[in-house]
């Protein structure tokens, strides 16, 4: 059976998690095997096998890939992400530009083929990485717009947005006028996106009903790359993005 490039992609996420088997034992020779009489069987316990993880979650901690940027964690003064590159040209919404760090692009790639051979699904960037200065931009637009309190809700002050990391897209459809509003969930792209972005490596950072925990409304839109391993792990825990990843902080000492 030929694997498609997605089917490739969950399979070896599922690998990941399936635990090694470790035969018990020493590292002695066997014992030379001792016939017994037919009329008087015996039966040997059976020998067990122990299972062992193959990783743990601080196994998957990357110090770079993974940086907390929320409302409570600022990024270094001055962070700038390694090895940005331009986003190419029929990835992007018409009229749009931007750049995101090479392994994301490489992400990307297989993610953005796989969803344009679905049927009814023009998958494209709208927004990627976003300097600081930037951000003072952005974030006063919405402030210009919806006034401060209502900003926060949407916008990131600058040096707190996943948008410095390089690693995260607002993605658009036409469907819904290529908007950056909750509509974009019943798009043929967020439909995708939902069910198969975390097997390429992304996580949707703000889900619905979890503003309490994340400090932003639902934005189906928006997506950050944390790998294929940690984003299968984040998505079997059921948590919000910040809260897995405040948990590979921790499990890892950092």
């Amino acid at each position: 059976m030929r694997l498609n490039r997605r089917g490739f992609l969950v399979l070896s996420a599922q690998l990941a998690a399936v635990p090694l088997l470790v035969r018990c034992g020493t590292n002695e020779d066997p014992l030379p095997v001792v016939e017994t009489p037919t009329d008087t069987p015996t039966s040997a316990p059976t020998e067990t096998a122990t299972v062992e993880p193959t990783s743990s979650l601080a196994d998957l901690y990357d110090p770079d890939l993974h940086q907390l940027a929320s409302k409570e964690y600022a990024l270094p003064d001055g962070y700038v992400p390694p090895n940005l590159q331009p986003i190419p040209g029929n990835w992007l919404m018409g009229g749009q530009s931007g750049s995101l760090r090479a392994g994301v692009l490489e992400a990307l790639e297989p993610m953005m083929n796989d969803a344009w051979e679905d049927d009814g699904v023009d998958l494209r960037i709208r927004s990627a990485y976003r300097s600081y200065d930037e951000q003072i931009t952005t974030f006063q637009y919405w402030v210009d717009t919806v006034g401060e309190e209502q900003a926060r809700r949407e916008s990131a002050v600058p040096g707190h947005s996943e948008h410095q990391l390089g690693t995260t897209m607002d993605f658009a459809d036409p469907y819904n006028g290529w908007e950056l509003l909750e509509s974009f969930a019943d798009s043929p792209s967020g439909i995708w996106l939902a069910e198969h972005a975390w097997e390429y490596g992304f996580a949707l950072s703000y889900p619905e009903g979890m503003e309490a925990t994340t400090g932003y409304i639902y934005e189906p839109w928006h997506h950050r790359y944390i790998g294929i391993e940690a984003a299968a792990a984040w998505r079997d825990s059921g948590l919000t993005l910040i809260e897995f990843l405040e948990q590979l902080h921790e499990e890892a000492g950092a």
